[in-house]
């Protein structure tokens, strides 16, 4: 499928720009590669004149797929809307549950698991709270989103809560009645299924009709009573079949008494950015392997060239690698690796002038992880970084431990996922820092600098391919004698 064909098929562009109409929208070319920001001002698109106008000018990235924020704005024109005046700015945001097959490569294998996960959840939540006809589906090309329409929410209920931290509770609320029914579902499916809430501030999600992100299928919305019929060739891009009223349709406040309930269960996140640490995600555990690094859940890795994990996992990965070198202690490690990730996302988010407020003071949070109190803590300094630390010695952000299964879980299995076995991430981490002066691994602004930013877009390149090639000449050179 040619991407600049597609793109210029009205139905296509015209759904496109009505769904991200008010979304800080973002597009995604070959190789992981984003744009969200143009001339300086978040990326939008107003008209249906738009997306193919992107797909021209941004032809150098070889455009993909096109993807709004969760959060509906009400206005988008400079940085500030989106940064510093955020809060106030947002409109609606959507809930929405991630159901997602893990290797994109077993489609055929996996879509029925993922339609009951969608079942389950939908049936759930009409015969429970009467949400029923404010909720969609979008097939993404491998794998579901459950979304309830943003303006299934009354303008009284977001008066009295932020709109996103009433999608954050929905989407928490309904897995954590439902996470016995869903990892025994899982189970069943052998772990070829995740199930997630990715609710986070500035999050984006597909737009219905646009291009899967590798695969030549596109996403589709569709009704839940629709599910029952649904088979993942209504993806295929040469004629979709999609149903447009879908992700249109709604009734103001059915979700109001839903989302009460769930705001009074699950409450407020303070830190925004540490949503992501406290959201559920249901997999399975497998058993450890030798040598004691403890891998996440059964994920089978993806055929053929491994990708790019994105910034988070590598940021975790080589912090985890540093405090290994540094210190010899690998349990500690992945806590200081996930700890430092959450750190520097949440200072990216903030800015650095607010930097401080995160590592000045900690909260009690209601959290699937543990929650310690801030007389309980106690203040460590490793590299040249201060973090706080819990009795049982694992690092804290905003009153929540990052444990080493934490680590697992948000980290490692995105290694996995991306068709890289872990253990080989981890030695080929452990093999570059081993380049550099121990001096570096001690100073956090050159670790950041010389060790963290040449390679956190570059992973595979930089880093994995550079240790297999060495590794497979010396294989050979042995051979050889």
């Amino acid at each position: 499928m040619n991407p600049v064909e597609y793109y210029r098929r009205p139905r296509v562009t015209e759904e496109i720009a009505e769904f991200l109409r008010g979304r800080w929208a973002a597009v995604e070319g070959t190789g992981k590669r984003w744009v969200r920001w143009l001339s300086g001002r978040p990326l939008r698109v107003d008209r249906p004149s738009d997306v193919p106008a992107l797909v021209e000018r941004l032809r150098g990235i070889g455009v993909r797929s096109f993807y709004g924020t969760i959060e509906v704005f009400k206005r988008l024109e400079e940085s500030r809307d989106v940064e510093e005046d955020y809060e106030a700015n947002v409109l609606r945001a959507t809930p929405f549950i991630d159901v997602d097959i893990v290797d994109e490569d077993r489609v055929d294998d996996a879509w029925r698991c993922v339609v009951e996960a969608a079942e389950t959840i939908y049936n759930h939540l009409c015969s429970s709270y009467n949400l029923c006809r404010s909720i969609y589906m979008v097939w993404s090309g491998a794998g579901i989103h459950v979304r309830v329409n943003e303006n299934a929410f009354s303008s009284k209920l977001l008066e009295q809560h932020h709109p996103l931290d009433v999608a954050f509770a929905a989407a928490e609320y309904v897995l954590e009645q439902l996470e016995p029914q869903l990892l025994d579902l899982i189970r069943r499916c052998k772990g070829m299924i995740k199930i997630e809430n990715l609710v986070a501030p500035k999050r984006v999600f597909t737009a219905p009709l646009s291009l899967h992100r590798r695969l030549d299928r596109v996403a589709v919305a569709l009704a839940p009573e629709e599910l029952g019929d649904f088979s993942p060739d209504w993806s295929r891009p040469e004629n979709p079949h999609h149903n447009p009223q879908a992700w249109r349709r709604y009734e103001r406040g059915e979700a109001d008494e839903y989302a009460r309930r769930a705001l009074e269960r699950i409450g407020k996140v303070r830190h925004r950015t540490l949503m992501e640490a406290r959201a559920a995600k249901l997999s399975l555990p497998v058993p450890e392997p030798p040598g004691g690094l403890s891998l996440p859940a059964a994920v089978a890795s993806a055929p053929g060239s491994p990708r790019e994990p994105g910034r988070f996992p590598v940021m975790a990965l080589l912090q985890a690698a540093r405090y290994y070198l540094l210190t010899g202690n690998l349990e500690r490690a992945k806590s200081w690796g996930l700890n430092r990730a959450i750190f520097y996302a949440w200072a990216k988010y903030y800015g650095p002038a607010r930097r401080p407020q995160l590592a000045a003071r900690a909260h009690r949070y209601s959290t699937r992880g543990s929650t310690v109190d801030e007389d309980e803590l106690r203040w460590e300094e490793v590299g040249g970084e201060r973090a706080q630390v819990s009795p049982r010695g694992w690092y804290v952000i905003g009153g929540v431990e990052q444990r080493p299964e934490d680590f697992d879980r948000n980290v490692a299995r995105k290694f996995e996922e991306a068709g890289i076995s872990f253990e080989e991430a981890w030695r080929a981490a452990l093999e570059y820092l081993q380049r550099f002066p121990r001096s570096v691994l001690r100073d956090p602004q050159r670790f950041y600098k010389e060790v963290y930013e040449p390679v956190r877009d570059h992973f595979v390149e930089k880093v994995l391919k550079k240790v297999r090639e060495k590794h497979g000449a010396l294989d050979r050179w042995l051979r050889r004698g």
